[in-house]
């Protein structure tokens, strides 16, 4: 090795222009030769000091003690320049940083020009996620329902629910083609791929009212002798006719044959917990001795069956810990409790529950909101007819010229929407799983 001593940057030790005093002196540690005596190394050390600096000042003043060995030198400068504090970030912190990470739809299946090449947009995203996930630790995947839930659904419908590693996300994102997302694209309803609505009905105002054209009276035909009267018979009120002012932007709107009223996003706990029953397919045993037993072995053939990193589903349910919170009843993924005040797992003062339990009660928890924000199928509608006791009487139409165009309506269907609104960075409209 040389013996060639490297000079480093001059030492201020005012922290100024980003100087950070720790790493400065480990990078002056590095240029020395392994051969370099302590008396050598602090002598050179006075050299690297700028002139009428802190630092220079700091080692005018010195005792000799601290100069007497290189250790006692090093004490006395992180005493004086301690070393930076490391910042830890809570789950919730480390989300709202990876939420800044967002996936543009102008980006997915868009080959991008970097300075080394050129990638795949989703793929470019995947990578920067993944990275800033292992940055944080995260073994635990707290920040994947994040990620997950602000995924655009058109690459979002091509992924899994669950990953056993942030790599295993990495290789799913790469494994979309531009072809599949592209398929993905042209087979979406073109209301939904364009952000519009037929459905929805259109708010009135000043502008709009403005423009809306006249309304033509209805066309009332000629009377003459030679036309009889038709008797009018009465008529009951129209199944189907609305029960609250309606809006003109949408001819159709309110001739719905079932309620308009959104569902609340959730449902209520009633509905979660009946909905969460069919993934209870195991029994959850009380807080006895003999649940806890029984438990125990549930656990234990578990593992025998799937493995000990086997990710819960459907198809294998975990089984759940005697003293906690049905499955899907809004409880701590961490600890299995609904409390009240409700908590959230990253700030859980309990006893974790095994890692698959944790994933199991997640994934339930997100099936159940899935499930519940799907509208439900509308009745069927009854058909009504009008019987009068008057026969029907012949009569010539008068012979008037009329417009023979009639205006075009967008298509409309009676059935209820595949599609729901996603409010998160990101998304618009895409079908529900």
């Amino acid at each position: 090795m040389s013996s060639t001593i490297t000079p480093q940057p001059s030492f201020y030790g005012d922290y100024e222009k980003g100087e950070e005093p720790t790493d400065w002196l480990r990078k002056y540690e590095l240029s020395l030769p392994t051969t370099t005596t302590d008396t050598d190394k602090i002598t050179h050390f006075e050299l690297q000091c700028t002139a009428a600096s802190p630092a220079e000042t700091w080692f005018a003043s010195l005792p000799t003690v601290d100069k007497a060995s290189w250790i006692a030198f090093r004490a006395a400068f992180r005493t004086r320049w301690p070393p930076p504090t490391q910042v830890t970030l809570t789950v919730a912190q480390k989300k709202e940083r990876i939420k800044v990470l967002v996936l543009k739809e102008d980006e997915i299946g868009v080959m991008i020009e970097e300075d080394r090449g050129r990638e795949w947009g989703h793929i470019r995203w995947a990578k920067q996620i993944a990275r800033m996930a292992q940055g944080f630790n995260d073994t635990q995947h707290h920040l994947l329902d994040v990620v997950l839930d602000n995924t655009p659904e058109i690459l979002r419908d091509l992924l899994a629910d669950n990953y056993a590693s942030w790599m295993d996300f990495e290789a799913d994102v790469a494994k979309v083609s531009a072809s599949q997302l592209q398929r993905t694209t042209y087979t979406s309803p073109p209301p939904y791929r364009y952000g519009y609505h037929y459905n929805a009905p259109m708010v009135q105002t000043p502008q709009t009212q403005a423009a809306a054209p006249p309304s033509l009276p209805a066309f009332q035909p000629p009377v003459s002798s030679l036309t009889p009267q038709v008797p009018q018979t009465p008529q009951a009120a129209h199944l189907f006719a609305p029960t609250a002012p309606m809006s003109r932007g949408n001819l159709f709107y309110g001739y719905r044959g079932y309620p308009q009223t959104p569902t609340r996003r959730g449902g209520s706990p009633a509905d979660r917990m009946r909905t969460a029953a069919q993934y209870a397919t195991i029994p959850h045993h009380p807080n006895s001795d003999a649940g806890k037993q029984a438990y125990a072995q549930q656990v234990q053939e578990w593992h025998a069956l799937h493995g000990s990193e086997a990710i819960p589903n459907s198809q294998r349910p975990y089984p759940l810990k005697p003293g906690t919170s049905p499955i899907g009843s809004r409880e701590c993924f961490n600890c299995g409790m609904a409390t009240l005040p409700p908590h959230q797992s990253y700030d859980c003062p309990n006893e974790p529950l095994p890692a698959q339990e944790m994933k199991w009660r997640e994934t339930v928890s997100r099936l159940v909101s899935r499930t519940l924000a799907m509208p439900t199928t509308p009745g069927s509608a009854t058909n009504v007819q009008y019987v009068t006791s008057a026969a029907p009487t012949q009569y010539a139409m008068p012979q008037v010229p009329y417009a023979t165009s009639a205006p075009s309506y967008p298509p409309y269907s009676y059935f209820t929407d595949p599609y729901e609104t996603h409010h998160g960075t990101g998304n618009k409209y895409g079908p529900q799983q």
